[in-house]
């Protein structure tokens, strides 16, 4: 994934609801980083069940029980509350990606420990799943530009695999892209279908079309074996 975009606290997308009335005794900066986390809850939830372009403003004020003055003080529209849950999710799984993978001995398993916790965490939180990997290719095209780079930020640690091939073979430049968004065609198709509990029994399948470009068929129809048997 790419270098750090923040301190990953907004990846915890807040829970959902009003403060507390009268004296809470909270400060102006923690009622503000509440409403800013519910209102990122907020969307993630409703573009899940709406898609981005049927979600409105005012649907995502009333279930994170914010005022839409409130939502203007944090955003400056729709796109920009999206843009800050897609952000914010992003930065968390890099973290959740990069732990899975610290304590395996090579590239190979650390790929698959990585695809392993990635499918791990989609399935437990379906709308994320969705915000992440099916809305931003039709949402805008600034949403979708900011998808596009997300992508392009996987490609190096993917590109560690050219070091595994063996004698003269080269790959296309293309191919880390084409992996990459192969693997996430496969996982959409699986969360449009309802299947997201079932994005875990990918791992074989992903495994093997991530490793044959370097690592050759044979090898890595080996290791997706392995893994799916883990």
């Amino acid at each position: 994934m790419a270098a750090k975009r923040g301190d990953r606290r907004g990846a915890q997308l807040g829970e959902l609801g009003p403060l507390p009335g009268g004296h809470h005794g909270l400060s102006r900066q923690q009622i503000l980083e509440s409403q800013r986390e519910r209102l990122l809850a907020a969307i993630a939830q409703e573009v899940a069940v709406k898609g981005y372009r049927a979600t409105t403003i005012t649907d995502v004020v009333k279930l994170a029980s914010v005022s839409t003055r409130d939502f203007y003080e944090h955003f400056d529209g729709k796109e920009a509350c999206f843009l800050a849950a897609l952000d914010a999710v992003l930065d968390h799984l890099e973290g959740v990606l990069e732990d899975a993978a610290a304590s395996e001995p090579d590239w190979p398993h650390q790929l698959i420990a990585a695809l392993r916790a990635g499918l791990a965490f989609f399935s437990a939180e379906p709308n994320l799943a969705r915000l992440c990997l099916v809305e931003p290719v039709s949402a805008t095209p600034t949403i979708a530009i900011r998808f596009r780079e997300a992508v392009l930020a996987c490609a190096p640690a993917l590109a560690r695999g050219r070091a595994e091939m063996k004698g003269e073979e080269t790959l296309p430049e293309s191919t880390e892209d084409s992996l990459i968004g192969g693997m996430i065609s496969l996982a959409s198709r699986s969360m449009l279908a309802g299947d997201s509990e079932q994005l875990p029994a990918l791992l074989p399948d992903l495994v093997e079309f991530a490793l044959a470009p370097y690592l050759g068929a044979e090898r890595a129809a080996s290791l997706a074996a392995r893994a799916g048997a883990e």
